[in-house]
């Protein structure tokens, strides 16, 4: 049998997944496997619209919309439906064509000359973009990942060209940890908090400064450093500081690539463009704040350095478990080359679903955005306060100043929390547990002696952001969860031809926020029944 063809997973009579189901979550590692049980993947999201589930998830992943669904189905049997062999390939090869199209006028790149590698996920870019930097630095590189105590788990692994996961994307079983053939050539790397060991934000300018001596070190030492900058962490923080990254770039020139991980993409069209105006590659996602299914990435590489990198006609070995010909934009065709026929349509797919919310997203006028994001934060803000049990997490660096980008993201939209039990913060394991509970029906495990009201309350459905670690100065670590605001909550409360119903709309989303922190209290409350109810699950 030719390798060429559309596999789909076997599918049951009443299998709520159906087809579409199932290859929203093929085509990737662990991460998207699905419990059999609850049909939720370890995001907590299932691979079809879940129209009861109060959603706030951002940060970590969001369970696809109606409407995202709705549009990738219609795409699907239009683009692919029916069709194999040589026909399916060049039906890929057109919609990772579309895909990066869309993703260009989006964000509009469309004039910009920048070429765009599709990836599986955020965490899966930063494999091409380490060959890439590889490549145009000509010598040996050491990463340099600053944030790395608030960036994805499997990034540390991934920018030193190993395998982050036991499964690769194209479905080969690996060794998590070990390098990837051809790719992790003596390439170590250097992590850098942003957070000291009592779980503090350090101040914006002592990381720049650790930062430039990092960089100065390594090239003293004869490597050249691929800089991991982060452009919004799990907290919310940015750094090191866009005057830190022109000052290295203008002391080391072609000694350092730069890599911005926007993969939260909660970045305006503006700072985009002022990045690959640096020189920087830039990686994003659909699956974060556009609220598209997980996983999707990309890698978009700016005008003149792509120029360079085009001629390339080498590949790792391994690299080809991680991507395909069709990631590739047809101007790398010696690259492309080099890569497996594998028709993987699952991350297409998915980021067709993205492309749908992103548009629906920037379809909204710029200043309703901005308005929406900051009553979103004071919302936030107004509701915490109710809560004494509850205690916000300070980002990890400041926000870009208003009159240094006067958009959408100078506001926070990620709002991590401690949730105090007794003398202190719940543990990361407890909060963990706690973050499982919300987004599951609990009324049946946490007592007899609850009212009606907190009985319907534990039934609710709240998917938010999963724990991030803060270190809690013991050498342990605190969970902090998180309420994150996102593509949706921006367009599903713009109505253009009624102000008046715009405004209840937004009253009735934030009142969501409420509920999703009445059940984060009453499950503190509960803690020892819900560690109980779900020990061994």
């Amino acid at each position: 049998m030719r390798p060429n063809l559309l596999h789909l997973p076997a599918t049951r009579p009443g299998d709520p997944f159906g087809t579409l189901g199932h290859l929203l979550v093929s085509g990737s590692d662990s991460r998207l496997q699905v419990n059999d049980r609850t049909r939720l993947n370890g995001y907590g999201c299932q691979p079809f619209p879940r129209p009861l589930e109060l959603s706030f998830s951002s940060s970590t992943a969001s369970t696809v919309s109606q409407r995202a669904y709705a549009a990738t189905e219609s795409v699907f049997r239009h683009a692919c439906g029916g069709i194999a062999g040589d026909r399916l390939e060049a039906a890929c090869d057109e919609l990772a064509e579309r895909v990066r199209h869309d993703i260009e006028t989006c964000f509009e790149l469309n004039d910009a000359g920048v070429d765009i590698v599709l990836s599986p996920s955020g965490t899966d870019a930063q494999l091409p973009a380490l060959y890439l930097a590889r490549c145009v630095l000509e010598q040996a590189v050491t990463s340099v990942i600053v944030a790395a105590d608030e960036t994805g788990n499997g990034v540390g692994l991934a920018a030193a060209g190993r395998h982050f996961d036991l499964i690769a994307s194209g479905g080969r079983a690996v060794d998590k940890g070990e390098p990837i053939a051809g790719l992790a050539t003596d390439v170590p790397s250097v992590p850098i908090a942003v957070r000291d060991r009592d779980g503090h934000p350090l101040a914006p300018a002592r990381v720049d400064e650790e930062v430039r001596t990092c960089v100065a070190r390594t090239v003293a030492a004869g490597r050249c450093v691929v800089l991991h900058v982060m452009n919004h962490s799990k907290t919310g923080g940015h750094f090191p500081s866009l005057e830190c990254v022109g000052d290295i770039l203008a002391a080391f020139g072609r000694k350092v690539q730069i890599v911005v991980d926007a993969c939260q993409t909660r970045l305006s069209r503006a700072r985009l463009r002022r990045y690959l105006d640096l020189g920087c590659m830039v990686l994003i996602t659909g699956s974060k704040f556009f609220t598209g299914p997980p996983l999707s990435g990309a890698l978009i590489v700016p005008a003149a350095l792509a120029a360079r990198l085009r001629p390339i006609d080498w590949l790792p070995e391994g690299l080809a478990d991680y991507t395909t010909r069709y990631d590739w934009p047809r101007r790398f065709d010696r690259v492309r080359s080099h890569l497996p026929r594998r028709t993987t349509i699952g991350p297409l797919l998915r980021w067709i679903a993205a492309v749908e919310e992103m548009r629906a997203y920037f379809a909204v006028p710029e200043f309703v955005r901005k308005l929406v994001l900051r009553e979103f934060g004071a919302a936030v803000a107004r509701t915490i306060e109710r809560y004494p049990q509850l205690q916000p997490v300070p980002a990890a660096a400041r926000l870009p100043a208003p009159n240094d980008n006067d958009d959408e993201f100078d506001v926070r939209t990620i709002y991590p929390l401690l949730v105090r039990r007794g003398d202190g913060p719940l543990s990361l394991a407890q909060a963990r547990t706690l973050y499982r509970a919300l987004n599951d029906d609990v009324s049946g495990s946490i007592g007899r002696d609850l009212t009606p009201a907190e009985r319907a309350l534990a039934a609710r459905l709240c998917h938010i952001g999963q724990p991030v670690a803060i270190a809690d100065g013991a050498g342990g670590a605190h969970g902090a969860i998180r309420i994150s605001a996102d593509a949706r909550v921006v367009y599903e409360c713009w109505s253009p031809a009624d102000r008046t119903v715009a405004v209840e709309r937004m009253q009735r989303r934030f009142a969501e926020i409420r509920i999703v922190l009445d059940k984060v209290a009453l499950l503190a409350e509960n803690l020892a029944a819900i560690d109980e109810a779900y020990a061994g699950r």
